[in-house]
């Protein structure tokens, strides 16, 4: 599964202001649903009680909240690239600057699965994140995730 299977250029954030895991959370929440702020409280909500259980910062930089929400109808995945790095208490104790949310329905099992492995092959490609982070727009960007 190619990456640009699952994010499209409309979900792909470049330069995004924020201080801390707390309030990317809220950000990711209102990106995703722009209409209704019960679901936007429960997907924030979804993703900090999916933090407590352990960081979703898998090292190098990079993180991967998700979350899985009755009410999502289907898998919704977004790119962000911050301007500050935040703590995200990784496991390598760098703080992160690249960003894949994922977010899918309850009983979403294999999409689910299948996103995670081509994110986290695409991260063991040599140099991928030292390219993607010299890239300044979200076109070239999503241009870059489209080779994987």
């Amino acid at each position: 599964m190619k990456l640009v299977e699952f994010i499209s250029k409309k979900n792909i954030y470049n330069a995004v202001e924020t201080d801390s895991k707390k309030n990317l959370f809220k950000k990711i929440s209102s990106i995703l649903v722009t209409e209704d702020s019960n679901e936007t409280n429960l997907i924030n909500e979804k993703l900090n009680e999916r933090e407590r259980l352990g960081s979703t910062g898998v090292g190098n930089g990079v993180a991967i909240p998700h979350a899985k929400i009755e009410s999502v109808k289907s898998t919704k995945v977004i790119f962000l690239k911050l301007v500050k790095a935040i703590d995200f208490s990784s496991p390598d104790g760098k703080d992160v600057d690249i960003v894949f949310s994922i977010i899918a329905p309850e009983n979403s099992e294999s999409e689910h699965l299948l996103i995670l492995s081509s994110i986290s092959r695409f991260l063991k490609k040599k140099d991928a994140l030292t390219k993607l982070r010299k890239l300044d727009d979200e076109v070239k960007i999503f241009e870059f995730l489209s080779k994987f």
